[in-house]
């Protein structure tokens, strides 16, 4: 018989397991396939690049071709109360070659002094769409100021020597870009001018085709 173990435990010895060899052609094949991932992504990028460069989109232009506040001169001449008709034209230019504008409703506003005097007064309808290389005019008429403070205002403006009373006139809409059969998502499009008319309530000369601002925020 084996002698028994001074300690009352019989020694087992285990066995270990070995981790497997890495394999060189996988670690290989990885890094190959991350490469490829990579220049694909790159050359995506480039040509994307290069694509927004020969089409990037000019803004659209606002310039104000008419506009005047009929009613100014009767109530100059009365208790400075009567109320006031607005009535103006926009010319829309979309100066790319490639690049349609799609534009939702248009809202005007009007600011005099501290006051808008008209606001978001819907002036086309219904949203339209803008072709490249295309001028649209967009008009409206009879927009009422009922009388009030601002009218009376506007009245003494008139009335005085070198009359004219100033104006900001704003629109308000959302606009998305068409480059072939791609259409971008809808942003904001907010338009300013500043503008005056005089004693007759017509555009003075320095305010006619006058070129609007435009932001996207």
């Amino acid at each position: 018989m084996p002698p028994a173990s001074s300690t009352g435990f019989t020694a087992t010895v285990g066995r270990i397991r070995t981790l497997p060899a890495e394999r060189p052609h996988l670690r290989r094949c990885t890094k190959l396939l991350c490469s490829a991932v990579l220049v694909v992504l790159l050359l995506a990028a480039v040509l994307l690049f290069v694509a927004y460069l020969a089409v990037r989109p000019h803004r659209p232009r606002f310039h104000v071709v008419a506009f005047s506040a009929s009613g100014i001169q009767q109530a100059a001449g009365g208790d400075g109360a009567g109320m006031v008709l607005l009535s103006g034209q926009f010319s829309v230019r979309n100066p790319n070659h490639d690049v349609g504008f799609f534009y939702d409703r248009l809202y005007l506003s009007v600011h005099y002094g501290n006051v808008d005097v008209v606001k978001d007064q819907d002036i086309t309808g219904r949203p339209m769409y803008q072709p490249p290389k295309t001028t649209t005019p967009v008009t409206f008429e009879g927009v009422t100021v009922p009388a009030s403070s601002a009218t009376a205002s506007m009245a003494r403006d008139a009335g005085a020597e070198r009359g004219s009373v100033a104006f900001t006139v704003k629109v308000r809409s959302r606009i998305r870009v068409r480059v072939a059969f791609w259409g971008s998502h809808w942003h904001p499009l907010h338009v300013g001018c500043d503008i005056a008319v005089g004693p007759d309530g017509q555009l003075l000369p320095e305010s006619r085709q006058k070129r609007c601002a435009i932001n996207f925020l």
